[in-house]
Parts: structure tokens; sequence; C-alpha cells
């Protein structure tokens, strides 16, 4: 049962089935309040929260757990300020329920995990691909990039990046048919969207995690230093190489706009996603594309400073968590989880993964309870709930 609410999670919280459902087959408008999509982010939130109610919990990191109900209730809380109160609430109070999610996922054992991961995986890429070539209208966009049953080509190119990822961590585990599918079906996918954004992201997460690996099986402290040193480099390189590029052109001018927006509400913001449903306030073209295109942009936006170092908590937690366990239990999970998670963090740098109930945020959330700071039990001994204490 946990790993079928993994697995749909990662289904539901995509957006893209949903919206193509609503949209495509029943001629619907396809909003957020829509009968396929809001029933359906409830129910999978409402699922994780009585799982964990009413089965025995399993032991997670307690920071980052803490600071990811509390940023839903903060999100909920900025109701009595926001712009939109009625956008706002519903939203905030389902954002209260995603860590509960999270915290399913962060008790199953690796091979639970990662199967029900690389399932949702395989369908979402294997059916986008599917419609790539069966129906080619609806699979593409304007520009002949393909979005698949995604909504666009920077939704569907991170959902492959996750499935090649999972698929190169099952190959390790010698789990090798069904690896090769998820990194075939990766491959194609990321080549077919045409994004920049995340062929970056997913080949620094590559690197870094496997080199690292490397460091560490070898014994060499300074040369694990050094990757640290030479990834932070290489990302600022990348940064800078796309800087002038149109597309971070666009994301540039989206910030500064958003920018002099957030600093009249510095501390809580304007409100949990209120400012994209006050059309009023898009005094530019690009202000009406429903999203800052960042993370750190939207949170100072919707939720202010405060919203921003709760997300932190959790997002910091994670990244050092999982480079905790990479030099202390080097392998196959540690190897997942540690490209899985940067290049997460990286994809939120350019996208704004915070909002929609996205599937980011929710592995990011995973990934801080498992391997985050808190009480832990030897990873060899984690098997599924509700009959563990679970953590690495």
């Amino acid at each position: 049962m946990q790993r079928t609410l993994a697995a749909t999670s990662l289904v539901v919280f995509a957006n893209g089935p949903l919206f193509f459902i609503e949209r495509r087959v029943l001629g619907l408008p396809g909003l957020w309040e829509g009968p396929v999509m809001q029933p359906a982010i409830v129910l999978t939130i409402a699922a994780g929260v009585v799982m964990i109610a009413a089965l025995q919990r399993p032991v997670v990191a307690a920071v980052p757990a803490a600071a990811a109900i509390a940023f839903g209730i903060w999100a909920a809380a900025s109701t009595e300020w926001s712009l939109q109160p009625e956008q706002t609430l519903w939203r905030g109070l389902l954002y209260i329920g995603l860590p509960f999610v999270a915290w399913v996922m962060a008790g199953l054992d690796h091979d639970r995990l990662v199967a029900a991961l690389g399932a949702a995986g395989l369908a979402l890429t294997g059916i986008s691909i599917a419609l790539v070539v069966l129906w080619p209208s609806v699979a593409l966009d304007q520009n002949d990039d393909w979005r698949g049953v995604m909504t666009g080509r920077n939704s569907l190119a991170p959902i492959c990046g996750v499935a090649l990822i999972v698929g190169c961590g099952l190959i390790a585990e010698r789990r090798r048919y069904s690896g090769a599918l998820l990194v075939v079906f990766g491959v194609v996918g990321l080549l077919g969207s045409g994004s920049r954004t995340a062929w970056f992201a997913l080949l620094l997460a590559l690197g870094i995690a496997s080199v690292s690996l490397l460091a560490r099986r070898r014994g060499a402290v300074g040369m694990a230093a050094g990757l640290g040193t030479i990834g932070a480099v290489g990302l600022v390189a990348g940064i800078r190489r796309f800087w002038n590029e149109p597309t971070f052109q666009q994301r540039r001018t989206i910030w500064d706009l958003v920018g002099d927006i957030a600093a009249d509400a510095r501390w809580h913001g304007v409100g949990w996603e209120a400012f994209w449903y006050t059309p009023e306030l898009h005094n530019h073209e690009l202000l009406q594309r429903g999203s800052a295109h960042g993370s750190v942009p939207e949170l100072l936006l919707g939720v202010g400073v405060v919203g921003l170092v709760l997300w932190l908590v959790v997002v910091i937690s994670a990244l050092v968590g999982v480079a905790r366990t990479m030099w202390r239990e080097p392998g196959a999970e540690a190897w997942t989880w540690g490209a899985l998670v940067v290049f997460l963090v990286v994809e939120n740098l350019t996208e704004s993964f915070v909002l929609w109930f996205s599937y980011n945020w929710v592995l990011l959330i995973a990934a801080a309870l498992r391997f985050g700071p808190g009480p832990r039990t030897r990873s060899e001994h984690r098997i599924d709930v509700p009959t563990a204490v679970v953590t690495s």
C-alpha cells in the first residue's frame, strides 16, 4: 500500500496527466479546482496523512519534518494577508499535508521505493513518448518540442531526468532490464523536450554523485573536498555560460519584476500563490506565465523570508544528509539519492518547483526525512512500514 502511494503521488504531483485528462479527454478548461485535479490531489495527500496517523510511524529526521510542516502552516497562515485569500487558503492547507506523503516515502525500504519511483517514471515517460508518435498535435508544443502527457517541455524534461537517475541506480543494483528501459526513455524524452536547464541539472547531478562516490571509495578526503569545489565552480560556470541566452534573460527579467513586489512584503510575502491570481498586477507580459521560474524568488514573493528559511532547512537537510550517507555508506542507494537530490535542487534554481504540490518538493522532503539530522537505525535494517523503525 505504501509503495502504491509513492508511485501514485509521483504521477499525481507531476500534474500533467491530470490536466491532460481534464483538457484533452474530458474537454474541460483544466483548472486546479477542476473535477479531476483537485480531488486527486486532496485524496493523495489525505491517504498519506491517514497512513502516518493509522500505522506505526517510521522514525525520521525531526528538524526537516518540523520545518516542512511549519512551511505548510505558514503558507496557510498567509491567507490573513494574501492578495487572493480564497486561492491561498486551500493550497496552504494541503501543503501542511504534503510532508506526510513524503513521510510514507521516507519509511519505505530502498528497494520498494525505487521500484515505486521507477514504475511512475516509466509510465510518465513511456506514455509521453507514445503520445508524440500517436498524437503529435497534442504531445508537441508550438516549437515542436516534446511535452508528451505533461503541460510543457520544462515539465516533461525533469520527469525524464528523475527516471534516468532512478534507472541508473537500478542498473547499479543489477536490475538491468527495468533500469535500462528507464534510462532509454529518459534520454529520449530529454532529447525530444529540448530543455537545456534539465540537461544542465542532470549532468551536474550525475557528475557530482559519481565522482563523490569514487572519491569516498578511494578514501580520498582531499579529493572529495576538491570535488565539492569543482562542483560549485561548474555550477557558477554553467550559469554564466547560459546567463545571456534568451531563456535566462527572460527569467532574469521575471526575477527582477517579482523582486520589486516581494521587497514590499519582505518577511511574509503577498500570500501563497496569490500574486499569480491577481492579473491587475501583471504589468509585464512575462508575468502572465504563471510563476517566477525559480523557487527562491517564488518563495520570497509568496511567503517571504520566513517561508524561504523553512524551505532552506528542508533543502539543506537533504543535501547534507545525502552527502553524509554517500561518505559513510557508499553504494547504489547513496548514489541514487545523491544524484536525485542534486538534480532536484538545481532544477529549483530555474523553475518554481516548490509550487503546484510538486513531486520535486515531496521528494526533497522525503530525502531530508530519510537522511537528515535526527535519530537513526542502520540502513541495512530498513524494512517496509508499518512494522519498522526506519531511516538510514
